[in-house]
Parts: structure tokens; C-alpha cells; sequence
């Protein structure tokens, strides 16, 4: 009786497995939808790429037919079904003899934002199986597969500066660059490298091994950029190059500028303002007021201004103009300043950077009529009454020789 009962168990089996086998799905077959000649990697599937798939559906019985046959995809997240058959993601096939396969055909999209990962597509695959004759005796048959799909994301990397200040000629500036993954895979063995030019360029390292990056996270590196003296104003780039290795196993480089603004700086050491003269006129004093440029950017559209004083002609303003490196300028003005008393006048000076920027400098100055350069104006009486007295010095001594050798000759 147990022997029996075995018998029965071990055909119930039999049968069950015999009943599995008569429909079959073997694992998806894929490759990447790309028109790129000699694509090295079809079967690397990465964000944003199309995937064509095939299903081979396999008809196992050797005594059983099967008709009607529908293949069904049901994709997860970040896939999505593409319309290539008249239902979308529904193929079929309209019959299968003993031991014959046939092939379902699909195309899926990959998100553009799919982290790295292998993503569930579920496969079901429904048919009619029956036995020629002519009795029909049909049964419906389901089969549920489900499978993982891996997806390898792409790093994409962004760089930024913490402070973009501009950099004066003949100066560096120190830069914190941020290098940041926006992509959605990770970096291995990320290296950085820094590649300047002839008018902006990198002092110190300029290679950096960064090892890896994940997606959304960044790095920072400080370096030292260098803008030599005769750059001009304007925007410059540092090239940064970037070599990784893909969780792919692919390699892959990259290449972003960095733009960098160098811009000529007025320090407020670089106008110098200074008394150039003073002297005496008939109408008061004439004072002369200088302006040096001592820098290497241009003071563009000067204006000298004093105060202080009464001036004669009611003109206090002068325009100096542009003044380049090393080059100076004055203002000359008429004062109603008299007597032996110390006076003090106001110098403002107004001017503009290449970028209209306004800028002014104050400065007092101290008239000393001490020092001043003093200069008669009109007939000069002095003069004239010392050549007077010289003759008439010259006169008596004369004849006073011509009256000693009149004497010696008598």
C-alpha cells in the first residue's frame, strides 16, 4: 500500500514537471539600441539608452501543441515600454509546435536619471495547449518569469569656483574648485588635471587624484592661478581634465573649462597726489598740483578739484584725462593768497577704472609762503638800480686811474 501511495506521489511529480515544461522562457536577450558604428559594449545598458529585447518562448512538450500564444512585459522603474507591436508590451505568437521556440520582440527606454543598479522586469507568458486529434482537449497555460536588468550609470561632472574673484595682472589668486559628480554612476580612480595658457596659468600642482567620486557628492582642490603682467582685461580659461574609470569597466575622460575674469585693480596707494610748486605772482600765488600714476591700470578721465582758496579766474576744475602706467599730470591754479600767513587748500581727486567704476581722493595741502619760489613780475627796478651803481662804481675807479697816470706823466 505505501509502495503504492510512492507510485502515485512519484506520478503526480512526473506529471507536474512534465506539465512545467511544456512552456519555457529563456532569460531576455538584449542589446542597446545605438547607431554608433563598432559599439564595443551593446550589452551595457546606461540612462537614457534604448534597449531592444528578445524573448525566446520554447513549446517543451513533445506531445502537446500550443496556440495563441502572448508574451506580456511589465518593466519597473526606470524602464519604459516603447510601441513596436501593436499592443504596446504585448507581443504574440500564433502557434507553437512540439519542441518549436519563437522569438517575442520589445524595446524599453532607460530613465536619463537611473542610478546605478539592476532593475526587475516581470515577463508573463500565456498560451492554449492542446493535443491534435479529434477530440480538443485544451488547456491555458501561464508562466510568470521575473528578471534583473543592470544598469550603469555615467558620472557627469560639474565644476565650480567657491569665490570668482578677479584676478589682477602680475598676481595670483587662490581658488577653491569644487569638483562635483551630477552624474548618475560613480568615478573610480578619478584623476583631476589642470592645464593653463600663456596669459593664465596654474602655480604649483596641477595633476590631483581625487580616487573615486559617487553621484551628488563633491571634492575640493585648491589651487593658485597666476595672470602674467601684460594680460588684458577679459575672461581666460583654465582647461580641466578628467580621466576616470566607469562602473562599467569602461574609461572615460572629460574636459570643462574653468572661466576666470582678470581684471586690473586701482589700489588706493597707486594715484599720488603731490604739491609740484608754488610761487609768487602779482595777483596772489600760482600753485601747482601733480598727479602720478603708479600702477599698472589705467586712471581713465581724471578730474582735479580745490578748495580752500579764492581762486582768480573762478576755475577750480581741471581735467586731467587718462593717465597710463607711470605717467603724470598737473593742474596749475591762480590763488588769491597773500602775505607771509600759511594757508590750507582741499584736493579732491575724482577718476574712473576700465569698468566705470568712480573712485576719489582726498588731500590737504599746506601753502608756506616761505618756501615759495618767489618771482617779480613787471620791470625788474632792482636790476636796474644794480647795474646803475656798478657804472658808477666803474666811473669813479676809472677816474680816479686816469688821474694817477696824468700825474706820472707830468
Amino acid at each position: 500500500m505505501r509502495l503504492l501511495a510512492k507510485s502515485g506521489l512519484l506520478l503526480l511529480v512526473f506529471a507536474l514537471i512534465s506539465s512545467s515544461y511544456a512552456l519555457s522562457v529563456d532569460d531576455p536577450q538584449y542589446v542597446v539600441d545605438n547607431s554608433e558604428f563598432g559599439e564595443t559594449n551593446p550589452n551595457v545598458i546606461h540612462p537614457g539608452d534604448d534597449v531592444n529585447i528578445w524573448i525566446k518562448v520554447v513549446n517543451d512538450n513533445y506531445d502537446k501543441q500550443l496556440k495563441d500564444v502572448k508574451v506580456e512585459i511589465s518593466p519597473h522603474y526606470p524602464f519604459e515600454i516603447k510601441q513596436v507591436n501593436p499592443e504596446t508590451g504585448v507581443a504574440e505568437i500564433s502557434h507553437l509546435n512540439e519542441g518549436e521556440s519563437d522569438t517575442a520582440y520589445f524595446k524599453i527606454h532607460v530613465s536619463e536619471n537611473a542610478p546605478s543598479d539592476e532593475y526587475r522586469i516581470d515577463v508573463t507568458v500565456t498560451a492554449t495547449e492542446y493535443e491534435s486529434g479529434d477530440e480538443p482537449n485544451e488547456r491555458e497555460k501561464t508562466l510568470t518569469k521575473i528578471y534583473y536588468v543592470p544598469i550603469y550609470g555615467i558620472a557627469k561632472f560639474e565644476i565650480n569656483l567657491d569665490d570668482n574673484n578677479p584676478i589682477n595682472p602680475s598676481e595670483s589668486e587662490e581658488l577653491e574648485v569644487y569638483i562635483k559628480n551630477q552624474g548618475t554612476g560613480t568615478a573610480k580612480y578619478l584623476t583631476l588635471n589642470l592645464a593653463g595658457t600663456s596669459d593664465l596659468n596654474i602655480v604649483g600642482p596641477t595633476t590631483f587624484y581625487l580616487e573615486s567620486l559617487s553621484p551628488q557628492t563633491q571634492k575640493l582642490i585648491t589651487v593658485d592661478a597666476y595672470a602674467i603682467p601684460t594680460t588684458e582685461d577679459g575672461i581666460y580659461s583654465i582647461n580641466a581634465n578628467i580621466e576616470w574609470i566607469g562602473e562599467d569597466g569602461a574609461e572615460y575622460t572629460s574636459s570643462i573649462p574653468i572661466n576666470l575674469k582678470v581684471k586690473s585693480t586701482i589700489f588706493d596707494n597707486q594715484p599720488f597726489l603731490y604739491l609740484d610748486g608754488v610761487k609768487a605772482i602779482s595777483g596772489g600765488q600760482e600753485v601747482t598740483i601733480a598727479l602720478a600714476n603708479r600702477g599698472t591700470s589705467k586712471l581713465k578721465h581724471c578730474v582735479l578739484e580745490i578748495d580752500g582758496a579764492v581762486e582768480l579766474n573762478d576755475n577750480y576744475i581741471r581735467y586731467i584725462g587718462d593717465l597710463e602706467e607711470d605717467d603724470s599730470d598737473s593742474g596749475i591754479y591762480e590763488l588769491e593768497v597773500f602775505g607771509d600767513s600759511k594757508t590750507n587748500i582741499t584736493a579732491t581727486l575724482t577718476y574712473f577704472n576700465e569698468y566705470h567704476e568712480e573712485f576719489i581722493l582726498v588731500q590737504e595741502f599746506e601753502l608756506d609762503p616761505a618756501n615759495s619760489q618767489v618771482k617779480q613780475e613787471g620791470t625788474n627796478y632792482t636790476f636796474i638800480g644794480l647795474i646803475v651803481v656798478l657804472a658808477v662804481i666803474a666811473y669813479i675807479l676809472y677816474r680816479r686811474w686816469k688821474k694817477r697816470k696824468d700825474s706820472e706823466e707830468e
